[in-house]
């Protein structure tokens, strides 16, 4: 999926990356219930400060040296782009 382009990926690329980060992830000896942890600290943790879409928060592991995480985090599409206040 294309940062600006807006369209979703197909549910087959969808599920053969789930595979594939579940796969990475039990050669890292961590488990899927970590990888959730870690997603939902991180969910919480950028909600507090911006406006984000909680259920489409991707984490991923990249099998290279060094091994790399990526989280992707969507934010939200509002009338006005602005950081929260606390």
């Amino acid at each position: 999926m294309g940062l600006f382009s807006g369209r979703k990926p197909h549910s087959g690329l969808v599920a053969k990356e789930r595979l594939s980060n579940l796969l990475m992830a039990e050669r890292l000896n961590c488990s899927p219930a970590s990888l959730q942890m870690l997603k939902n600290d991180l969910s919480a943790a950028a909600g507090k400060y911006l406006t984000i879409e909680a259920d489409e928060i991707s984490v991923t592991i990249t099998h290279t040296t060094p091994v790399i995480l990526t989280a992707k985090i969507p934010l939200k599409r509002n009338e006005e782009y602005h950081v929260k206040t606390i």
